[in-house]
């Protein structure tokens, strides 16, 4: 028993007897603060110790260029019939993606935007590429070219009076041609003038900078340039006027923003190109039980052209919680660092309270 009585010399918290205590109204009230005080802070501390935190950090993209980024959109042209709607990608790099139809969905809308397909259909545009003549033959002897070749040259189809258009280099629009009136681009337009469409899917693209479009026509090379062939309708019967319901470079992460959704596009009239220009930021976000890579969008400033351009940065987003002993550390250093201040204050107050109560017991007796 020696021993263990022996351990009263290593007390480090000694106790005064209780007949040397004193009592006083501002050392409870201290007491009842600090000990709010100290709920108080426990209670904020373990809501923090079971949230998730997030730590940003900025890195040089070392990734490859060879890896491809998917694009999700989802477009609503309001005056442009989807079955003139072709979807295209190219970059700096020569690659291009002409008329894409693979994870492309269109639905028909009305003039009031409404919808009037009864499923969403993948997209097939542009299927009039066949060998068939592109209109009923008529009876016409000798058919005017509308003074696209000399007197005794005939235009009795409508490819004659292309073909003459364009020996002399001029436009030809074909719906004021009556060897046309017949033409498939003719009646396909005039069948759905008045309609709009829903576009919406995804594509994939490499990581350099390019450009993703959706536009009228036939898509083709030219000359190292990209065309889109209207088979002489005239441009400004298409209007691209649109909203832009949605566009994604890369999955979801908390906190991802859209920059460019519920963006809304109009004019009075068509044959007008509409273009954005993105700087694409390559985000890493690593969850606590996993990781994923990711790209975010910032918008510097669409038919529908979104041209994008990769940064040489990126983004590292790491989510974080603290260890249990950090925790039960912050924990005994709230309680302590609370207790010791409200001595502090407690004894000022204290003897504050004393030197002025004698200083006027003082004077009183001078």
């Amino acid at each position: 028993m020696s021993f263990f009585w022996s351990l009263k010399n290593f007390d480090a918290y000694r106790k005064p007897m209780d007949d040397f205590r004193i009592k006083t109204l501002s050392g409870g009230l201290v007491t009842l603060i600090a000990t709010i005080v100290i709920g108080l802070l426990i209670l904020l501390e373990t809501r923090q110790y079971f949230n998730v935190q997030t730590l940003e950090h900025l890195y040089v993209d070392s990734t490859t260029s060879d890896e491809h980024v998917d694009i999700a959109f989802d477009i609503t042209f309001h005056k442009l019939p989807c079955n003139f709607i072709t979807v295209d990608v190219m970059d700096i790099s020569s690659e291009a993606q002409d008329n894409i139809n693979d994870d492309i969905y269109r639905l028909r809308l009305d003039e009031h935007g409404r919808n009037i397909s009864e499923t969403a259909q993948k997209i097939e545009v542009n299927q009039n590429k066949t060998s068939s003549p592109s209109e009923t033959p008529t009876e016409v002897k000798c058919g005017s070219c509308y003074g696209a070749a000399g007197d005794g040259v005939c235009c009795n189809t409508c490819e004659d009076v292309k073909n003459a258009y364009a020996t002399k280099g001029w436009q030809v629009n074909i719906e004021e041609v009556e060897q046309c009136k017949n033409d498939k681009w003719v009646k396909e337009f005039n069948e759905h003038k008045n309609e709009g469409c829903r576009v919406y899917g995804k594509v994939q693209v490499a990581k350099v900078a390019g450009n993703f479009h959706l536009a009228p026509g036939d898509p083709h090379q030219a000359m190292r340039s990209h065309v889109h062939d209207l088979h002489n309708l005239d441009p400004i019967k298409f209007d691209a006027s649109h909203t832009v319901n949605h566009v994604a470079f890369g999955q979801w992460y908390p906190g991802k923003q859209y920059p460019l959704d519920g963006k809304e596009s109009k004019a009075d009239k068509g044959g007008i190109m509409y273009q954005y220009y993105v700087k694409v930021v390559p985000t890493r976000y690593v969850y606590i039980d996993g990781k994923s890579e990711q790209i975010c969008v910032k918008v510097d400033f669409l038919d529908f052209f979104l041209q994008y351009e990769f940064s040489p940065l990126m983004v590292h987003y790491e989510e974080h919680r603290a260890t249990l002993a950090t925790f039960l550390v912050s924990l005994c250093a709230i309680i302590g660092g609370v207790f010791a201040m409200a001595q502090l204050v407690d004894l000022t107050i204290y003897h504050s309270s004393k030197y002025i109560k004698q200083r006027i017991a003082g004077n009183k007796l001078t």
